[in-house]
């Protein structure tokens, strides 16, 4: 197994630099000039060697020699990625401004660097041409000569390997066992037993590997009600990744007691000396499904799939079910969304998502492995260990109770034992059951996701991964890029939602259109993740020990009390992460491989080396987001190929001139970090997070889709963003004296000069200003604008605001507009969610009433410091309903039963009566919404 990981990421190591040297010798052959035919022997011996792991792959049992193999091959693969990125950083690096004599001495000396540079490289390539030949013939000499073509062979070795699944415990699990599973157990067998629907009825359960899917299953299919007779035929079917459909259908033909007379009429053999078994390896995969349909049709059936990987084989076994109208049930578990979706895609109400169990569920179940019956109980001086060891199994079942195996199985219960497994359970884990059951998941993912999936080891432990900060961390890497006409971006996306589908990813956060905004990593599987990357080299964690590879290319800093130790060799790294307070490198001129460096939430970085970047031509994402940093170095214009710059949160006011020479630059992202909603700063926390200047010549980022924020002081800087004719977001702030006749006429023509690209728009203003007029005043209004968020005295809406037919989400903020400009919002029937923060409107005396229309796609409405009513019929599809700030009148809002989709109510105000009067109408709202109060004392009161 551990030979088959390994491999897999030989293979994505040997693709990548293939892909690069293949694109090079086409596209810019150039570059090359002089050392092609070594490119392309190389990348002969490369595929060969692909070609011959893919075989091996297959393989369940592979001996040491061939580890150490692949071993050196991924090293060697990586090598000639960093030499040809060494090639490409010393060949194409060039200065910004080339004209004049100091233009032409400079062309002169990169010349002569370039006949170098050819030189080096080819020496470099001859010498890993010769390595890799050398270690091809090593594998040659002592192979076996039959080795590669028996490999797709099952050996009784294989065979055997097969009948230890660790996954067989969950299907023998002592009663004892048996805790948090009540509730779900009862409701499945109200699914499975419900007279009352004689349809065909798939039920599947979902989640990741070890919460106990298999356990639960089982539970129910040998429930006595379910085997006392209800179902006329049962079987229980386990599918797993590497399944067999002929054998799969053998299986059910055994189970549900087919007559050996019925198989001889379908075979058509009547031959007397053949026995069933005889006759069932006769028959093709159409007379086994023949089969089963025969013996089932018209009967009460209870088929379990356990273990179901793809939807291939869900229809390729669905076949063989024949859908009458006898009240027939099909249990399904899978780790797989997807699955899930495809076994139920007729009533998706029966999909039952598997959660991880409670802490004290937790302890329950740990407690229950651990000591003896009938009271189960730990000894008091255990127990703060015992609930920390418990603690990292993170709810998994499957963890605890293999954990707890652990310590059942030592007698005497000591307390330094107790605590040096706390200190050693990842390694324990891995040496575990556990361990071989969430390597399946790596296993099962397609050659392009296990990359993906071990990138996620270079986060901290119940850290939050951010969807777009992730996806742009493997765009920036390599590791996920543009295929088939499709941007990086897209291809990114549906990476992230394959790892969700797959359970391998828990949701944390959605957005407001359902799209996962964050996820988790479930602690038992980041360990599997760290243990692979361990072996293969695939992130380095610096945390309680220095590293030992001597080559590390992927570096992730936990914030520890280790730090890197002097002559650590990071001349090959690819990217840097530092998590925590601390950042142990700051000066990168001698990582000139880096494509990423993330120092998000750095607390302590306050300054970088002022030429920290002037080496890093691969560079491509650099992020200081909510550090605080006050400046950025000029050396960041030496940055040719950075594509993403966040500098959000922190203290940066001006960035410098050579920001214009970023021609590859698509995110700059500045200012007030977004995750913070706006009106609910000081002005002096405003203007310092907000006033980002920018230098002359902006309109030199010609590729920039994403910006913000931007403050604008003057017209010229209006003019230069209108011509950045890709821009898809835009941040813009102005300031108390901004607002000028030159200014406003520059909004209306920047607006109208991007009316075709802009789909995301955000306008703060610190003071008070006639921004309507600029808005009224615009030619070619942005129609195509998705998101919309305003935080500046308006008195109305604009014109065009009626025909914003895409918005999905509108923010307003101290807006002032009057109560005829609702009806505007009410017609935008893409509207999904909408903020009316304070001030928005001027309705002192009246208000905010919606009635029945309008707002049909309306799922979140967030309102402040408005009294607001509803009416029957309102907001029919609304489900959440937030309710903040201080309200003038008694209550403030009517209506809320009225509201009949309603799931959630969040409250937050200094309104006792609001407070206890929406507590009340949740209670007998007929959609029981939760709720959420929270109650805060008035300014006035404080």
């Amino acid at each position: 197994m551990a030979t088959m990981m390994a491999m897999k990421v030989v293979d994505f190591a040997s693709q990548s630099i293939m892909e690069k040297l293949e694109r090079m010798l086409v596209e810019e052959a150039a570059l090359l000039a002089g050392v092609e035919d070594d490119v392309r022997d190389i990348v002969a011996e490369l595929r060969s060697i692909t070609s011959f792991l893919t075989v091996m792959s297959t393989r369940r049992s592979l001996d040491d020699q061939l580890q150490n193999w692949v071993q050196e091959v991924r090293e060697v693969a990586y090598d000639a990625e960093d030499s040809i990125d060494e090639f490409e950083c010393r060949l194409r690096s060039t200065s910004y401004d080339e004209r004049g004599v100091k233009g032409f001495f400079m062309r002169f000396c990169r010349c002569l660097k370039s006949l170098k540079a050819r030189h080096d490289i080819a020496s470099a390539l001859k010498k890993l041409k010769v390595e890799v030949e050398e270690i091809r013939k090593r594998h040659d000499r002592y192979s076996h000569p039959n080795e590669a073509a028996s490999s797709g062979t099952a050996t009784s070795l294989d065979m055997a390997d097969s009948y230890s699944d660790p996954r067989i415990i969950g299907h023998f699990v002592e009663e004892a066992q048996l805790v948090g599973i009540n509730q779900s157990r009862d409701t499945l067998i109200e699914w499975v037993m419900d007279e009352n629907c004689l349809e065909f009825t798939a039920i599947s359960l979902v989640g990741f590997g070890g919460l106990g899917k298999t356990t639960l299953a089982k539970t129910i299919y040998d429930d006595p009600i379910i085997v006392g007779g209800h179902f006329q035929s049962r079987a229980w079917i386990a599918v797993s990744q590497n399944y067999n459909i002929r054998e799969l259908l053998k299986k059910i033909i055994r189970q549900i007691s087919v007559k050996e007379q019925q198989v001889r009429d379908v075979l058509g053999c009547q031959d007397a000396s053949l026995n069933t078994e005889q006759l069932l390896n006769m028959m093709d995969e159409s007379q086994l499904v023949q089969t089963v349909r025969g013996c089932l049709h018209g009967k009460r059936y209870l088929v379990a799939f356990d273990d179901v990987w793809s939807t291939e084989a869900w229809e390729s076994l669905s076949i063989a079910l024949p859908q009458g109208k006898e009240g027939s049930r099909v249990i399904v578990t899978s780790r797989s969304e997807a699955v899930a979706n495809a076994c139920c895609s007729r009533n998706r109400q029966f999909i039952f998502k598997i959660s991880p169990l409670s802490p004290e569920l937790s302890w329950e179940l740990f407690c229950r492995k651990v000591f003896d019956a009938p009271d189960y109980g730990c000894p008091p001086e255990l127990e703060n260990v015992g609930r920390e060891i418990v603690q990292k199994c993170d709810g998994l079942p499957l963890a605890i109770v293999t954990v707890g195996g652990l310590l059942a199985s030592k007698p005497d219960k000591i307390l330094e034992e107790w605590k040096d497994l706390r200190d050693h359970l990842g390694f324990e884990i891995e040496k575990s059951k556990i361990h071989r059951i969430l390597v399946l998941s790596y296993n099962d993912l397609p050659y392009h996701l296990k990359p993906c999936f071990l990138f996620l080891g270079i986060f901290p432990e119940d850290y939050e991964i951010h969807r777009k900060r992730l996806m742009r961390r493997w765009i920036a890497e390599g590791i996920v890029s543009g295929v088939g006409g499709f941007a990086a971006e897209k291809v990114a996306e549906r990476c992230f939602n394959q790892l969700v589908s797959r359970s391998l990813m828990q949701p944390s956060k959605f957005d407001d259109n359902g799209t996962v905004k964050s996820c988790r990593v479930h602690d038992m599987m980041l360990e599997v993740i760290i243990s692979i990357s361990r072996k293969e080299n695939f992130v380095v964690l610096l945390n309680e020990r220095p590293p030992r590879h001597q080559k590390i290319r992927r570096l992730s800093s936990h914030g520890g009390s280790s730090g890197l130790v002097p002559d650590t060799d990071l001349s090959h790294l690819r990217s840097f992460t530092a998590f925590g307070k601390d950042v142990p490198l700051k000066d990168y001129r001698k990582q000139r491989l880096l494509r990423a460096i993330d120092l998000e939430v750095s607390s302590n970085l306050f300054d970088l080396h002022p030429r920290s970047f002037s080496k890093l031509f691969l560079l491509k994402y650099l992020s200081l987001r909510d550090s605080p940093i006050s400046a950025l170095p000029d050396s960041v214009g030496d940055l040719q190929n950075l594509e993403f710059l966040d500098i959000r949160g922190t203290y940066i006011e001006e960035l410098p001139n050579t920001i214009v020479k970023l021609q590859k630059l698509v995110y700059l992202l500045g200012g007030l970090n977004q995750q913070h909603p706006p009106g609910m700063f000081t002005i002096l926390r405003f203007v310092t997070l907000f006033k980002l200047k920018f230098p002359k010549g902006i309109r030199e980022l010609k590729r920039l889709r994403k910006l913000g924020m931007t403050y604008a002081d003057d017209e010229q800087l209006l003019q230069e963003i209108g011509e950045l004719a890709e821009l898809e977001k835009l941040a813009i702030c102005f300031g108390d004296d901004d607002l000028v006749s030159g200014v406003l006429e520059g909004i209306s023509a920047l607006l109208s000069k991007l009316s075709g690209s802009l789909r995301s728009l955000t306008i703060f203003h610190a003071a008070y200003g006639d921004l309507k007029r600029a808005l009224d005043e615009v030619a070619s209004p942005p129609l195509l604008l998705c998101k919309l968020q305003i935080d500046v005295v308006l008195g109305g809406l604009p014109a065009w605001f009626a025909s914003l037919k895409q918005v999905v989400k509108i923010t307003l903020f101290n807006t002032r507009l009057q109560l005829q400009d609702l009806q505007v919002l009410r017609n935008l029937h893409a509207l999904v969610k909408l903020v009316l923060g304070c001030e928005s409107f001027d309705n002192d005396d009246e208000d905010l009433i919606f009635d029945r229309g309008g707002f049909t796609q309306l799922k979140l409405l967030e309102i402040q410091s408005h009294c607001v009513s509803f009416e029957e019929g309102a907001l029919q599809n609304l489900e959440i309903l937030k309710l903040a700030g201080y309200f003038p009148n008694e209550y403030g809002v009517y209506g809320i039963e009225h509201l009949h989709g309603l799931r959630e109510v969040h409250v937050h105000t200094g309104n006792e009566d609001l407070g206890e009067m929406v507590k009340n109408i949740a209670v007998y709202h007929a959609a029981r919404p939760k709720c959420f109060v929270k109650i805060e004392e008035s300014p006035s009161d404080i």
